[in-house]
């Protein structure tokens, strides 16, 4: 009786002991290592210039450009609260870079800027860029088809948003996938006043999501978000060239 029990005080000693080898039955697994982020990148090389957007959009290079905004997750844009949009699905849609969008994801850096161009009257072209990187093209990717989704089932729908007593309703229709791009027109209302169109695209290449918002406030060109798929193709290029 003595000798399983000493063998089990040797076994228990053994655990503790340095040095101490034993052999246990079963089968070895491999312990794979954690996927491990890129580097934190510069992002703003990625934004179009006022030339770029010039050749891209077939306008005169008078553009005037914003300020470089950079920085992590909290340079991301709080206009649109889960709580106020109805469907919350439709956010990634109308509303560009917003935090409730990419809030879930592994923000790993973001870089935006606005622009306008025109004439003195007033600019006949406004818009608005971005490019945030995420942790893995895995994730990047992932991130762009749930999202290209969501924006294919928001096709023809208006979403709502909500703040106290003031409403605005947010027209989506002309859907398109692209390969690595979807795009969107989006008519903003509020109230009973009619609203201008913006186009919306939005793009993947490798571990990086571009965000492209053009604002078409003289109204000069209707008929789908071709100039913001060009400029977000152009961001694309940048990405992988």
């Amino acid at each position: 009786m003595r000798a399983p029990r000493l063998a089990t005080t040797l076994a228990g000693a053994c655990l503790l002991a340095a040095g101490c080898t034993t052999t246990v039955d079963g089968v070895a697994v491999d312990q794979a290592p954690a996927a491990v982020p890129g580097p934190v990148r510069a992002l703003d090389t990625i934004l179009p210039t006022s030339h770029e957007l010039s050749a891209t959009l077939g306008i005169a290079p008078t553009g005037l450009m914003g300020q470089l905004v950079e920085g992590g997750a909290d340079t991301l844009l709080r206009g649109v609260e889960q709580t106020e949009a109805t469907p919350v699905e439709c956010v990634s849609t109308t509303y560009r870079l917003q935090q409730v969008v990419y809030g879930a994801s592994s923000v790993r850096s973001v870089a935006s800027r606005s622009w306008a161009a025109g004439t003195v009257d007033g600019p006949a072209l406004s818009g608005f860029f971005g490019v945030v990187q995420l942790a893995s093209p895995d994730e990047a990717a992932t991130f762009f088809a749930t999202a290209a989704q969501h924006w294919r089932e928001c096709d023809g729908r208006t979403m709502e948003l909500q703040r106290g007593a003031a409403s605005e309703q947010s027209r989506i229709t002309d859907v398109r996938v692209d390969g690595p791009v979807v795009s969107a027109v989006v008519v903003h209302e509020a109230g009973q006043g009619s609203g201008m169109p913006i186009q919306r695209a939005l793009g993947v290449a490798g571990d990086s999501i571009v965000d492209v918002e053009i604002t078409d406030v003289a109204g000069a060109r209707s008929g789908g978000a071709g100039g913001a798929v060009d400029v977000a193709a152009l961001m694309l290029d940048k990405l992988t060239g």
